[in-house]
């Protein structure tokens, strides 16, 4: 009887520990994908890099900030632990520039974590270019592999030159995205669809340059003239990526 109040007290605190937890967990996902060249062949063996840049409608993220996977036979990589929020996905292979691309993922839908898993209904196939095709890059490429941002960002000024081809603007527009500087990705991407409107590829790297700037309704409308015009595997991620900012801003 004397001991009665003091395990009250422990049970209530159990109770709200427990409430806590599940008012504040988040469900974690897996997300498959697929790395190749452009011309379609598969990169085996190489890296594909998630950072989260914020957390659940913009809110700060307490869960995992990073996640790093090797793509496997038929260039396929399969990557764990997932939350809610807005993640940037870049790729790394021998030869090659990185892939780069941000987006949404389950950003204004909150679920609550649960004893299993839970996989992404839409893949996210990835296409990275070689070096070789694109020369000038070489140096920012070098400069992101040592982790020098601010370095690699200087470089990628070569890009906004005169008679730079539309492919290599974009390599350098991703690579922009990568050193997280979304007013030189945005003017790059912007270069090609001056001449381009329609270039799926930039569309998608503007979307990726405003949401990097919390743009909502600037990528919202990007993605949603991109989605037609990207290629069909990738039409279920930038369809996913339209729901998730629909629940922030309005998308037409």
């Amino acid at each position: 009887m004397v001991n009665r109040p003091r395990c009250t007290v422990i049970l209530i605190g159990t109770l709200m520990v427990a409430t806590t937890a599940g008012l504040t967990g988040q469900m974690t996902h897996r997300l498959k994908g697929s790395l190749r060249t452009e011309a379609g062949a598969p990169l085996v063996a190489a890296t594909i890099h998630a950072q989260v840049l914020s957390g659940f409608r913009g809110e700060p993220f307490a869960g995992q900030k990073e996640h790093s996977i090797k793509s496997v036979e038929k260039g396929e990589w399969n990557m764990l632990g997932i939350e809610a929020g807005l993640w940037l996905f870049s790729t790394s292979a021998p030869e090659m520039l990185p892939a780069v691309i941000v987006l949404p993922v389950k950003f204004s839908q909150r679920q609550q974590v649960s004893a299993v898993g839970n996989s992404l209904t839409w893949p996210l196939p990835l296409w990275a270019m070689s070096i070789a095709d694109h020369s000038m890059l070489k140096l920012s490429a070098e400069l992101l592999a040592a982790g020098k941002r601010d370095e690699a960002a200087q470089a990628l000024t070569v890009a906004l030159g005169p008679d730079v081809p539309p492919a290599t603007r974009v390599a350098a527009g991703e690579m922009a995205l990568l050193t997280q500087q979304p007013s030189l990705a945005r003017t790059i991407f912007g270069m090609v669809l001056q001449a381009d409107p329609k270039h799926p590829r930039a569309l998608l790297g503007s979307a990726s340059a405003a949401l990097l700037g919390r743009d909502w309704e600037t990528a919202g409308k990007m993605l949603w003239t991109a989605r037609d015009l990207a290629p069909r595997e990738l039409r279920p991620a930038l369809a996913s990526a339209i729901g998730d900012l629909q629940g922030i801003s309005r998308v037409q």
